[in-house]
């Protein structure tokens, strides 16, 4: 469905629209009569006033048009899951400060069965509209036109064995394909190809534990070399304690990109532990060594009656395309199934239970991350993360941070727009979401968001803040209607790029 929206022809996005095709005959095939299909026809208009459209020192007002028609499809049965969100969203620039335009916006997963205890298949497809880079205009939204924002599609298809053999072990057997382009940026249209195994011990190894995964990975890109990566990993663990179980890795890395020194292989180790110190509390931590360097790695979680917290730090070799096609768990309704996997086992009731979070709480669709800056060189990423969700009968209240690192390992830097700046930076931000019932129908919502980014290249620093206060208002069981007020600004070390918005808005959303 996507590719007939973003692409056609030949080449890369034939090869995109050949595999999403054989992946929707595989859905359609795999219990589609069994499933119950529900299709969800909405209507989004919303009304802006901005003093500063597009962001720019020199500010130009204008009013802001948004129409949206779109289509949710949700299917689910014994051997198929289905969520598709497609929109069609119109922008109408009344002073004609920006260029109007169509914009697609889709977000769709599906996994389905297709042999029992054996063969599965897993698939999503994207359109976003994504800042380029940290640096520069920050907009909120597609209501700012300007320069540094773009639409990203990509697409998955992973069909993949997967069989428990009693209580042994267990294994899988896995094909990925991922695409990512982009409209403009500089970022170059690729596909990934990943081919993965993986075998690990079942409940008979109580006390001893064991696993063994590979994974090769290789990336080709329109207008620059294929970057290969390649691991193989041994993990053994030991149950010390009947809460307490150390953790032991052993493995090697080959990879292949482009570098003008240093290696891009070798063996790696780590050691750590995971406790699980109550049924509400979790600790996971590790330290160890790679062929870049030392590494550390932490996951913490805890919950109590009114508040949930998580705790992260991972690092990790990647790309653009690669943080684009399997983001990290930035995800709003991610985050909050993590937070509630050790109260709610069954993910059924417990994504039942994260829908009726977001709802009640008027949570953002994503918590505030480090943006994902175009670049075409395979970096080193570094980020530690941390959230918290208080919660009573009338209140929300979301608290994030993080800090993210980025160093890169190849040669091939973008060339365009900032060129080297983007590829070796720090990202530090937090942000603050509050949502206040205030009648059985209405809410006061607002959030705060403060973000710094600096390039470790040439010293440039960039700081913005956003602000929006607002009250929705279920209007019907179907209309919900919702004016906010926003301010965004930005500084930056460098000359003539600071800038400062006042909006207003107006939003009507209708389900038909």
């Amino acid at each position: 469905m996507a590719i007939d929206l973003v692409a056609a022809g030949h080449g890369p996005a034939g090869l995109r629209r050949h595999a999403l095709a054989a992946a929707a005959a595989l859905l359609l095939s795999s219990g589609t009569q069994a499933a119950e299909w529900t299709f969800t026809p909405s209507l989004n208009v919303s009304e802006t006033y901005t003093d500063n459209v597009n962001l720019q020192p020199q500010a130009k007002s204008d009013f802001v048009t948004m129409v949206t028609p779109s289509l949710g499809i949700k299917a689910k049965g014994p051997n198929l899951v289905v969520n598709a969100d497609y929109g069609l969203q119109e922008i109408y620039y009344g002073n004609h400060n920006a260029g109007s335009s169509l914009t697609n916006q889709l977000h769709a997963d599906a996994k389905a069965k297709l042999i029992d205890n054996l063969l599965f298949l897993d698939s999503a497809a994207s359109i976003t509209q994504q800042n380029i880079s940290a640096f520069g205009a920050q907009a909120v939204d597609n209501t700012n036109g300007n320069g540094n924002r773009t639409s990203v599609r990509t697409t998955h298809v992973s069909p993949y064995l997967s069989r428990k053999f009693g209580s042994d072990a267990s294994g899988e057997l896995r094909y990925t394909r991922d695409s990512v382009s982009a409209s403009s940026g500089g970022l170059s249209n690729s596909h990934t190809d990943t081919l993965s195994l993986r075998a690990d011990s079942g409940p008979a190894f109580q006390t001893l534990g064991w696993g063994l995964q590979y994974s090769d990975q290789t990336t080709s890109y329109t207008s620059q070399n294929n970057v290969e990566l390649q691991n193989i990993l041994g993990r053994l663990t030991y149950l010390l304690a009947p809460r307490f179980r150390l953790v032991g890795t052993l493995g090697y890395d080959r990879n292949d990109y482009s570098v003008a020194s240093n290696s891009t292989s070798g063996y790696s180790w780590s050691g750590g532990f995971e406790w699980k110190v109550s049924q509400r509390t979790s600790l996971n931590a590790a330290v160890g060594h790679k062929y870049y360097g030392s590494t550390f790695s932490l996951s913490a979680a805890t919950r109590s009656r009114v508040a949930n917290w998580m705790l992260g730090y991972a690092e990790d070799v990647t790309t653009t395309p690669a943080q684009f096609a399997q983001p990290t768990t930035v995800n709003t309704a991610t985050f909050l199934s993590q937070l509630l996997s050790s109260s709610i086992t069954d993910p059924t009731a417990r994504a039942a239970a994260v829908a009726q979070l977001i709802q009640d709480g008027n949570l953002p669709s994503t918590l505030t991350s480090s943006v994902n800056s175009f670049t075409n060189t395979v970096f080193l990423q570094k980020q530690l993360q941390a959230s918290v969700m208080l919660s009573s009968p009338k209140t929300t209240l979301l608290l994030s941070v993080f800090d993210t690192r980025r160093e890169p390992l190849s040669d091939n830097s973008l060339g365009s727009l900032l060129g080297p700046a983007n590829d070796k930076t720090e990202q530090i931000g937090a942000s603050a979401v509050l949502s206040r019932r205030l009648t059985s129908l209405t809410r006061a919502n607002a959030s705060l968001v403060a973000t710094r980014v600096k390039s470790l290249t040439s010293g440039r620093v960039d700081n913005t803040q956003t602000l929006r206060v607002g009250v929705s208002k279920q209007l019907s069981s179907k209309v919900r209607g919702t004016v906010e007020l926003r301010r965004n600004q930005g500084q930056s070390t460098q000359a003539g790029v600071d800038y400062r918005e006042n909006a207003i808005g107006a939003y009507l959303n209708m389900q038909l």
